[in-house]
C-alpha cells in the first residue's frame, strides 16, 4: 500500500472503531443515565491506570525496536512485564472498594496491553491491513455481547464489564494468530530484553503524563462534583477525542515513513505537511460540531446530557492544540527523542493540573473543560518550539 492509501485505510478503520464506540456510549447513556455512565467511566479509567503501568514494559518503542531486536524476545519480555504488573495490581484493589467489578480490572488491563503489544508488532512489520482489522474486532464483539447480555438478562450495568472482558479475550486470540509467524520459537535461549524497559521508561513515562492530562479530570470531577457530572464530562471528552482520528491516522503512517526515510529534510517536510493537514481537517470538524444544536445531543444521549454544546466551546481549543502536537509527537517518537516527549507532556500536565485544582471548585464542569484545554495548549507550545529549532539545522546535516 502507498503512504496515502495507508492513511486512508487507517483513518477509515479508526472511524469505524470510533462510530462503534460512540454507539456503545449512546446505549449506555440512554439506558443507564449520566450516573451509570459515570460509574463505568471510573471502571474503564481504573483499567487504563493499571495498563498505564503495565505499558512501561510495553511502550510504543516496540515499533522502533522491532526493526533491530528479535521479535519473539521483544514479545516475551513485554508479556512477562505486563503479567507481573497486572498480578501486583490485585494488591491495591482494597483501596477501591467503591469500584464496581474491581476484580475484573487486572485481567482486563492485561488483555488490553497484550493486544496493544501484538498490534505494535504488526505495525513494526508494516502489516497495516491486519493491524487495522485487529482494531475493529474488539468494538464489534463488545457491542454484540453487550446487547445480548443487556437485553436478554437482568445484569444491567454488569453487562458492560462482562462484555468488555469477553471482547478483549477474543480480540487477543485473533491478534495473537496474526503475529504468530513473527514470534516463532527459535533455538536461541530466551533472555529478558532490557531495552523494553529502558525505552519504555521515557516513552511510557510521557504517555503516563499524557494519560493524566486526559484523564485526571475524570477523578477530580467525580471528587469535586458528582458521578452524574462525570458522565456528562466523559461523553463530551469522547466526542472531542473522536476528532483526533485523522491526526492519529496521519501520525502513525508518518511515524513509519520517517523510520524508513534517511533524509532529515524529507522527514521535516513530511511532518510540516502533516501538521497543516491535521490542523485543517480538525478545524473543519470542530466548526461542524459547534453548529450542531444542543437538541441533537439530548436526543442522542438523554436529558442528562443537555450541557454538551456548552462544554464543546471550552474543549475545542484543546482539540485543535492536540491536532498539532500529535504530529510533532510522532516525529520525535520516530527519532527516538523520548526524553523530549516526556518533558513537553509534563509541562502540559502540570499546567492542566494547577488549572483544574483552581477552576473545577470555582466553575464546576466548565472549569474541568477549560483546564483540559489549557494543559494541551501548553504542551503544544513546547512541541512546536522544539520542532522549529530543528529546521535551521536541516541543511547542516544533509
Amino acid at each position: 500500500m502507498t503512504f496515502k492509501k495507508n492513511i486512508a485505510f487507517t483513518f477509515l478503520s479508526k472511524v469505524s472503531v470510533a462510530f462503534l464506540g460512540l454507539l456503545m456510549v449512546v446505549l449506555i447513556s440512554r439506558n443507564l443515565g449520566a450516573e451509570g455512565r459515570g460509574h463505568l467511566s471510573l471502571f474503564v479509567s481504573s483499567i487504563a491506570l493499571v495498563q498505564l503501568v503495565a505499558d512501561f514494559g510495553n511502550s510504543s518503542a516496540i515499533i522502533n525496536l522491532s526493526y533491530t531486536v528479535n521479535q519473539r524476545k521483544l514479545w516475551l519480555s513485554s508479556l512477562i512485564w505486563i503479567a507481573g504488573i497486572c498480578l501486583i495490581s490485585y494488591l491495591f484493589l482494597f483501596f477501591f472498594k467503591h469500584l464496581t467489578y474491581a476484580y475484573l480490572v487486572p485481567p482486563t488491563a492485561f488483555l488490553y496491553s497484550a493486544i496493544n503489544l501484538n498490534q505494535m508488532l504488526l505495525m513494526g512489520n508494516q502489516k497495516i491491513v491486519k493491524r487495522n482489522f485487529s482494531l475493529l474486532v474488539l468494538p464489534v464483539i463488545l457491542l454484540l455481547v453487550f446487547l445480548i447480555l443487556f437485553t436478554q438478562t437482568n445484569l444491567a450495568i454488569a453487562a458492560y464489564p462482562l462484555a468488555l472482558f469477553s471482547g478483549l479475550l477474543i480480540s487477543f486470540l485473533i491478534s495473537l494468530a496474526m503475529i504468530r509467524r513473527f514470534i516463532k520459537k527459535t533455538e536461541q535461549r530466551f533472555q529478558f530484553e532490557p531495552l523494553v524497559l529502558k525505552h519504555g521508561l521515557w516513552v511510557q513515562g510521557a504517555h503516563a503524563i499524557q494519560f493524566f492530562n486526559y484523564r485526571l479530570n475524570f477523578f477530580l470531577v467525580a471528587y469535586f462534583i458528582s458521578d452524574a457530572s462525570l458522565g456528562l464530562y466523559s461523553n463530551a471528552i469522547v466526542i472531542c477525542e473522536s476528532i483526533w482520528i485523522l491526526g492519529h491516522s496521519i501520525g502513525q503512517m508518518q511515524h513509519m515513513q520517517i523510520l524508513n526515510t534517511s533524509s532529515l529534510n524529507e522527514q521535516i517536510q513530511l511532518s510540516k505537511k502533516m501538521v497543516y493537514i491535521s490542523l485543517g481537517a480538525s478545524s473543519i470538524v470542530c466548526v461542524l460540531f459547534l453548529l450542531i444544536p444542543n437538541a441533537f445531543w439530548v436526543f442522542l444521549f438523554s436529558e442528562d446530557f443537555a450541557q454538551m454544546s456548552l462544554l464543546f466551546k471550552f474543549l475545542i481549543p484543546g482539540v485543535l492544540a492536540f491536532s498539532v502536537s500529535n504530529i510533532y509527537n510522532h516525529y520525535f517518537h520516530a527519532k527516538s527523542e523520548f526524553k523530549q516527549i516526556f518533558n513537553y507532556n509534563l509541562f502540559g500536565l502540570l499546567s492542566g493540573l494547577v488549572s483544574a485544582l483552581y477552576l473545577i471548585p470555582k466553575l464546576g464542569i466548565v472549569g474541568a473543560c477549560l483546564s483540559w484545554s489549557i494543559g494541551l495548549i501548553v504542551s503544544m507550545f513546547f512541541y512546536a518550539r522544539a520542532f522549529k529549532k530543528i529546521i535551521p539545522n536541516i541543511f547542516e546535516k544533509n
